[in-house]
């Protein structure tokens, strides 16, 4: 059944049927702002809509304009998003403002070509971008895209490996000539994302309320939640390493800030040692060190075990690397949750 065709105009006119009454509301949605999609979209790769949501809001309170946050000072910016993970995305985020802001005088690129030359967009974001922000014809193809069309067709390769036959079977079905029912690409595309996103889920999809159900080889074999079939996942490598909250009789915490590439690029961390990275703990005197339990956290290729150690010492700490409880700098998820578990009884 992979080889059947869907007839494309009757697909997008029930899926656009359905779309107009069932959407869920979002922000970014209400705007055509190439800016507040973009930015909208950065945040929502590997996160979800209802954590999204309020970081959205405060980024567009604070940086209004591409030009405002390419003028933001990097640490400002992680600090904003510090919660939301991937903190490569801020780096990006940041780069990619400066460039439109620079190169392209404040303008984004209306078309997907273009938009592919920008930091940080790959064929998703220039995609998603060019149909809902300029309502350019484009394929737009996220993980919700690719299990809808998976379904639809029966395809039983396995991700990643149909990625590109998952892209060709999609842009079959995608407006991307002008159309004599005037089907705005913006709108195709936002519905065929909320059909994967709320009704064609990943467990237990959705199949009598689906607009689309009809042309659905999956649903006619009965067996929609076979689909994606995916390549079985490699175990993560496992580390371990030894952080050390430190504090002195002001009752200043020590931090130091990483690097300005790499993981966790410039924000600020516990000082640690072990198997994680080759660092050493500061030069300090160090008295009352006291375990205080450990941490776990998965990062893309390793998980980590983190050992915490609850120290103080009797020197006043380095004025660059002391901080106020109160006034933290910018912090990955990670240390958040290892000062909380460090200072709680």
């Amino acid at each position: 059944m992979a080889a059947q065709t869907i007839p494309a105009q009757p697909f997008q006119q029930q899926l656009l049927g359905w779309y107009a009454h069932n959407h869920r509301p979002m922000p970014w949605r209400d705007t055509q702002n190439p800016y507040s999609i973009w930015l909208a979209e950065i945040m929502l790769q590997q996160t979800t809509v209802a954590a999204v949501i309020p970081y959205y809001r405060r980024f567009l309170a604070a940086f209004p304009t591409v030009q405002t946050l390419a003028a933001a000072p990097i640490e400002q910016i992680l600090h904003l998003w510090a919660g939301l993970g991937y903190y490569r995305r801020a780096h990006l985020l940041h780069k990619c403002a400066q460039t439109i802001a620079g190169k392209h005088h404040g303008h984004f690129p209306s078309t997907e070509a273009e938009l592919l030359q920008l930091p940080g967009l790959g064929p998703y974001t220039a995609a998603v971008i060019a149909a809902t922000a300029f309502n350019q014809p484009a394929t737009v193809v996220d993980g919700n895209v690719e299990r809808v069309i998976t379904r639809l067709y029966t395809i039983n390769a396995p991700l990643p490996k149909s990625k590109p036959l998952i892209r060709q079977k999609a842009a079959l079905l995608s407006p991307l000539q002008p159309t004599t029912y005037n089907l705005q690409p913006r709108l195709y595309a936002n519905a065929i994302m909320e059909l994967g996103a709320t009704i064609c889920t990943p467990q237990n999809p959705k199949c009598l309320l689906c607009p689309v159900q009809q042309f659905c080889a999956a649903h006619a074999a009965g067996n929609p939640a076979a689909y994606p079939v995916k390549a079985a996942k490699k175990a993560l490598p496992q580390r371990s390493a030894t952080a050390y909250a430190i504090t002195d009789s002001s009752g200043n915490l020590y931090l130091r800030q990483r690097p300005a590439t790499g993981l966790l690029a410039s924000l600020w961390e516990l000082p640690h040692t072990g198997n994680w990275e080759a660092h050493q703990p500061p030069a300090i005197p160090l008295t009352q060190q006291t375990p205080a339990g450990e941490i776990t956290h998965t990062f893309t290729h390793f998980k980590l075990t983190l050992n915490l150690i609850r120290a103080t010492t009797p020197h006043t700490l380095p004025a660059a690397n002391a901080f106020a409880p109160s006034n933290l700098p910018p912090l990955s998820t990670l240390m958040k949750k290892a000062l909380t578990r460090a200072f709680t009884p």
